[in-house]
This record gives C-alpha cells, structure tokens and sequence, in this order.
C-alpha cells in the first residue's frame, strides 16, 4: 500500500511541474546588443565662451574638455580630429573636464583674457548603460581667441546729454572722433560732432542697426515685430543665411526672416 501511495505522489507531482510555464531567461540566454554612440556631426562657439554642438543619437550624457591652445599646432584645415597621442597635443593644458546631460557648455570660469582656447566632445554612456553602450570619438572646436574677444575700447570716460544727442567725454575732457568706436566692449558709429548715432544705419553698401542707446546689434533681432540677423561685424544679412552649423534661415531683401523658410543639411 505504502509503495503504490508513492508512485501515486510521484505522478502527481510530475504532472504539475508540467502545467507550470516555463519562461526563458533573457539575462542569461538573450545577449543585449553593444551600442557604438557616433560623433556631434557640428561644433562651434555659440559665444564668447559658451561650447556648443550637435546632439548624437541615443546619446544622453557627453564629456567635454577644455584646453588652452597656445602651444598645440593644431591642423587649421583639420581642427575636427582629435589625437591626443599626437606629439602636436604634447603642450594641451587641459583647464576643465565635465560630464553633461546638456549640448552646450559655459566655460566663462575657466577662461581669462591671456590665452586662446579650444574643447573637445564626446558622446558617453551613463554609468548604467556603461555594460552594453561604448563612448563615442573626440572631437574638437575651432581655437576661440579669448584676448581678442576682450578687448572693449574706451573705458575711461562718461557718456554726456545734450540737446543734440549724447556724446562719450574721456576722462582728460576730450571725444572720440567720427566713425566707429568701442566703447566699453560696444560698438557705436559717432557722427562728425562724437554723438552716437541709433537706428537704422548704412555705410559703405552696408546695413547696420543700431539700438536706441547706439549699441550695435549683433546676432538675431527684433524690430517692429519682424526677426531679423546681423553677423559678428554687425552687417544685416540677407538670402539663406546659416546662423548655426548646418541650419538656414532665409532672410528677404530688407534682411525680414521669412517665417519658417528654414532648412538644415543632409
């Protein structure tokens, strides 16, 4: 009796191990496929001092770098690649180093007005992808000469009212002269007399606008409801225009941006 119960016990239990599902094991029998991130296909200056580039796909942290260029001979034609066993990277100070969910970075702590610069990027892993996602390559920026960027002309003097306008006195009584001027990093176009001029303005062939204080407008703009752009030297653009690394706007004739007439690179 006792043996027949226990072969009947068996049975059962065999029987319900086989109504159990079974389910695969993907930690163990699935590999994960290896993820290679790819490179920021543009990068630039968005400013003075502000890194920026192109984000890269499935990519969701980066490292960036930041060096001082004075003694690296770095390839005017080729700035892109970065080999940081090349001998011409043998004098790079490396000045900051950061990880970043952002596509952009602000160096402004970093930088001072005794060196010229350049970063390199990269697409990274975050720590929990590190098992099945690999970093992508180095590239670099162009060099960003920080010494000329500081330089902001008069600084020593006031600017004055009168009936005719404003008029920037120096500190030994006299004002500087007709024409283009920096003034305490702006620049201002100054008539015979040395009063600042505002508005629209035309010299040589070319547009510039000038706010209601004088300063000269650079980069985009707003006048009278209308967007328009202006490059570093001031000058209003007009046609396609590209503002940054592989995107156009097209601005008409008067330098007006025709909404949503825009178009990037292939």
């Amino acid at each position: 009796m006792k043996k027949v119960l226990k072969q009947w016990i068996v049975a059962a239990a065999a029987v319900l191990l086989a109504a159990v599902p079974q389910f695969p094991s993907y930690a163990s029998d699935k590999a994960v496929e290896t993820v290679y991130l790819g490179t920021p296909a543009h990068v630039w200056w968005e400013t003075d001092t502000t890194g920026k580039w192109s984000s890269v796909s499935k990519a969701h942290e980066y490292q960036v770098k930041l060096y001082i260029a004075d003694s690296v001979d770095r390839d005017e034609d080729n700035w892109r690649k970065v080999d940081f066993d090349d001998e011409s990277m043998e004098g790079a100070e490396c000045v900051m180093t950061k990880r970043t969910g952002e596509t952009s970075c602000d160096f402004s702590a970093y930088m001072d007005d005794l060196h010229t610069y350049f970063f390199v990027v990269r697409a990274t892993p975050k720590v929990s992808e590190q098992a099945y996602v690999k970093a992508g390559s180095w590239i670099g920026s162009p060099d960003a000469d920080y010494r000329a960027a500081q330089v902001i002309g008069y600084t020593d003097g006031k600017w004055r009212n009168y009936l005719e306008g404003s008029r920037y006195q120096l500190e030994d009584g006299s004002y500087p002269g007709a024409g283009w001027q920096r003034i305490e990093a702006n620049w201002y176009l100054l008539d015979d007399q040395g009063y600042r001029l505002t508005g629209w303005q035309e010299r040589d062939g070319k547009r510039y606008y000038l706010g209601e204080n004088g300063e000269m407008a650079t980069g985009w703009f707003v006048w009278n409801d209308n967007w328009y752009y202006a490059d570093k030297s001031g000058v209003i653009q007009t046609g396609w225009v590209m503002t940054e690394p592989g995107k156009y706007y097209y601005m008409d004739e008067s330098g007006v941006w025709v909404e949503d007439a825009v178009k990037k690179e292939e």
